[in-house]
């Protein structure tokens, strides 16, 4: 459950409205002051402490211009458009439609079969190795679920429904906020005549439907099988951005290693870093190697994702034919 809880939030942040600007200074300022606060909290209350810095560095990252004169009258012309395209109880709809299409068919991709432990799940139970647990068959699994867990598939199901209730809730209070935000957009990105003929259209009846339908499409299951069907494309290239194409910034040095270092820069660096110079040598020696041998995991990683895009392709095609 709790991989389907992580894809669940990131499926959800992904219907998020970009902000509009960023202010590097303000977004640095902030994660200093943060990074303070939660080195200074309670252990107890560190995940809380994390979720109220986040929300404030956040703030504190993205800012918008103030509207001018001109996009201040547009606001109420603006405002009924927004509300039109995010009504009253438009996410906890979204949460719902989105829980039951499209994560309903990536529960089935992990768990593989609705009345047996996937995989993941009798690894984690068991404390067997992986090799140890893809070896089984269906059939094993299903067995091995009801020995382990008789009413395991009752307990997806009241953890997917917690889980939407749960969603519907959060994001539902994100329906204000958005509201505002896309109002003061629409302000600054249609001419009144523009906006007036928006509204218009928006109040006929198949203006009205697809005002309060376009926020929603794009959880369409249609949508999301499509979007799978690229997904191949995109692995192909995934190699890449793991230096499959070179760097493309090969023609520049490389940074300088402690070695390549004057005796006063190697000095000065020491004295910056609080460190002596043998062990600030040691460490950067140290930090190269580990550099590389996290770039080759990596590039690993992005070979083995490449393999897995067909599977993933017919996961979202399952999704589309719901």
């Amino acid at each position: 459950m709790k991989n389907i809880a992580l894809v669940a939030a990131l499926c959800a942040l992904a219907v998020a409205q970009p902000a509009l600007a960023q202010d590097d200074s303000a977004a640095e300022e902030a994660s200093a002051d943060i990074q303070a606060e939660l080195q200074q909290a309670d252990p107890d209350e560190a995940g809380q402490n994390a979720g109220v810095a986040l929300a404030e560095m956040m703030g504190a990252i993205f800012s918008a211009e103030p509207l001018t004169a001109e996009q201040e009258a547009r606001l109420p012309a603006a405002g009924a458009a927004a509300n039109a395209l995010v009504p009253e109880g438009v996410y906890g709809r979204m949460m719902r439609e989105m829980m039951n299409g499209t994560l309903g068919g990536l529960l089935d991709m992990v768990a593989e079969e609705g009345d047996a432990m996937s995989s993941l799940d009798l690894a984690d139970y068991t404390g067997l190795s992986g090799a140890q647990i893809d070896a089984l068959t269906e059939d094993q699994r299903r067995e091995l679920t009801t020995i382990f867990d008789p009413v395991y598939q009752a307990r997806m199901e009241a953890g997917m429904a917690e889980m939407t209730a749960m969603m519907e809730g959060v994001f539902g209070r994100l329906e204000p906020g958005l509201r505002e935000g896309l109002s003061k957009a629409l302000a600054t990105r249609f001419s009144m005549d523009e906006l007036d003929a928006i509204n218009a259209f928006f109040s006929t009846p198949a203006g009205e439907k697809y005002a309060g339908e376009s926020l929603i499409m794009f959880t369409d299951p249609q949508i999301m099988a499509s979007v799978g069907q690229a997904m191949p494309v995109l692995m192909e290239e995934m190699p890449a951005f793991f230096g499959g194409k070179g760097d493309p910034a090969s023609d520049l040095p490389e940074p300088r290693r402690y070695d390549d270092l004057t005796p006063s820069e190697q000095r000065r660096a020491s004295e910056l870093l609080g460190v002596d110079q043998a062990t600030l040598r040691a460490r950067m020696a140290e930090a190269e190697q580990a550099k590389g041998e996290e770039a080759e995991a990596e590039l690993q990683e992005g070979l083995d994702e490449a393999e897995a895009g067909d599977s993933f392709e017919d996961a979202m095609e399952d999704v589309g034919t719901e």
